[in-house]
């Protein structure tokens, strides 16, 4: 519907589109923001890696919540995967998405060769 890439590289750089806990049927497969937080940045990691990147080449992340309250639980998810990554990170409150259960939408690029 809205006529959109998952993943587009440009050189070495992949930009990843906001993504969100969806299974291959378009149903959400999580019911709370740390579990939805995991089921996203795992799917990532799969974009990456199909992609020919590592999650190691993430230079910026951007995170969407529709409830502001549960930053921790996000934000703990979050660090596991990029702790010692550190890309530039930016945390944002947004009003619900289309898909009323979503909770957490994350995007990010990738950069290789840096």
């Amino acid at each position: 519907v809205f006529g959109f890439s998952r993943a587009v590289q440009v050189d070495d750089t992949l930009y990843i589109s906001k993504t969100g806990a969806l299974g291959p049927d378009g149903i959400i497969v999580a019911s709370n923001v740390a579990e939805q937080t995991r089921v996203i940045l795992e799917k990532i990691s799969r974009i990456l890696q199909d992609a020919g990147f590592a999650l190691t080449d993430v230079v910026q992340s951007r995170m969407y919540l529709t409830q502001l309250t549960e930053w921790r639980q996000a934000a703990e998810v979050h660090g596991a995967f990029f702790r010692d990554i550190r890309p530039a990170f930016t945390l944002l409150h947004v009003l619900p998405f289309a898909e009323p259960q979503m909770l957490v939408g994350i995007e990010v690029v990738a950069q290789r060769n840096r």
